[in-house]
């Protein structure tokens, strides 16, 4: 009898703490907006996967964790599920010089933030068309970088992919070339691909970025380009 007595108890005291539960308030806000480049007012293209992220921590708790929001490939972000609440927020991990902390009051309803950075480096020029070597056609990129950092240039990458969010990681074919070196600004970079790579008919998105040497930097990309390389002209 003690036995059962002892388990009616616990039995009640879970269900009282389940309905405590119940009755706390759900997420009561939307927060949404886009990391930006500072001095063009553009937003800063992304890449799919590895992507730049928000940290955030919520104020007033003793151990908070910190939680992340990813950064979708235009360089928007949005969580319809936060709670009101004050925060600090740090973008990070990315292709642009981490900022300073901010502390942001999201309140009941809709909150729209932007965060003004300074990129890595900005692709810029960018020009396609087919060329001929050997007796192959290729699809040819020229374009130009913008360093805005001390550091080199790692490397540069031509990806296409039948989906706009084309990048490092989501790509049918991509060319990397490595440079380790600083840029001209007003020097001509070339990157190609054979043409015998698409299918004519098809249309692809192309993207073009420029990894600079810093730990844990990501690839600054151009805005996805959408064509069928054949319509452009031939040799």
């Amino acid at each position: 009898m003690k036995t059962i007595t002892i388990y009616m108890v616990l039995g009640l005291l879970i269900t009282l703490n389940s309905c405590e539960l119940l009755n706390f308030d759900g997420p009561d806000a939307q927060f949404h907006g886009a990391i930006i480049d500072e001095e063009t007012g553009d937003t800063i293209p992304q890449d799919i996967i590895d992507g730049s992220m928000i940290d955030y921590i919520e104020q007033g708790f003793e151990s908070p964790e910190i939680q992340r929001l990813i950064f979708k490939v235009d360089g928007t972000f949005r969580n319809d599920l936060m709670f009101s609440a004050d925060y600090k927020m740090i973008p990070t991990r990315g292709n642009f010089f981490t900022p300073d902390t901010l502390s942001i009051h999201i309140k009941p309803g809709d909150n729209k933030h932007d965060f003004l950075v300074k990129p890595y480096a900005r692709i810029k020029d960018v020009t396609l068309e087919i060329g001929a070597l050997h007796g192959k056609n290729y699809l040819v990129a020229r374009f130009k970088i913008e360093q805005l950092a001390d550091t080199p240039i790692k490397s540069t990458m031509l990806a296409i992919d039948k989906s706009p969010n084309v990048g490092r990681r989501l790509n049918e074919r991509n060319f990397e070339r490595t440079l380790n070196r600083n840029v001209d600004p007003e020097s001509v970079q070339v990157l190609w691909l054979p043409l015998e790579y698409f299918t004519e008919g098809q249309q692809y998105y192309i993207r073009i970025g420029a990894l600079t040497d810093i730990p844990e930097a990501k690839y600054n990309w151009n805005k996805a380009i959408r064509l069928d390389p054949y319509t452009l002209p031939m040799p």
